[in-house]
């Protein structure tokens, strides 16, 4: 999830910066195909150019990965359409990961009350016992 936000970050960037795709690969010294790639998400080769991108981005590392795994809050009352999709899609996800989280605190408390539970069960069926041995 780490480098799906930072290749969303990339592109972000270089949609401010009015790049496209041949002007990173250019700045970078790859090839268009290869900076796709990069952009895609599929591999972590941005880490490679890493010096380049922040150079090309005129930021330090520091800057560019200060919120990245970090929850967002975005002004939404004046943006574009790249920064509406990247808006879009950080709540997607966060929702998909609530929704987990959720579940998975679910499952526990049903566990913990079911624990619960059997202990009453237990400490009911000695009580029985003992008064029956104390008539």
């Amino acid at each position: 999830m780490i480098n799906k936000e930072i290749v969303k970050k990339i592109k972000h960037l270089r949609h401010k910066k009015g790049y496209n795709h041949e002007d990173m690969a250019e700045k970078l010294n790859i090839t268009r195909s290869a900076y796709q790639r990069l952009e895609s998400g599929d591999t972590y080769s941005w880490a490679k150019y890493l010096d380049e991108i922040m150079k090309t981005f005129e930021t330090t590392p520091k800057e560019f990965f200060h919120d990245i795994g970090r929850t967002k809050t975005v002004n939404l009352t004046n943006y574009d359409s790249s920064t509406g999709y990247y808006v879009e899609t950080l709540l997607q996800e966060n929702k998909e990961t609530t929704e987990k989280l959720i579940e998975q605190y679910e499952d526990r408390i049903k566990e913990i009350k079911d624990f619960y539970e059997q202990k009453i069960k237990d400490i009911e069926e000695q009580l029985e016992f003992w008064k029956s041995k104390s008539e």
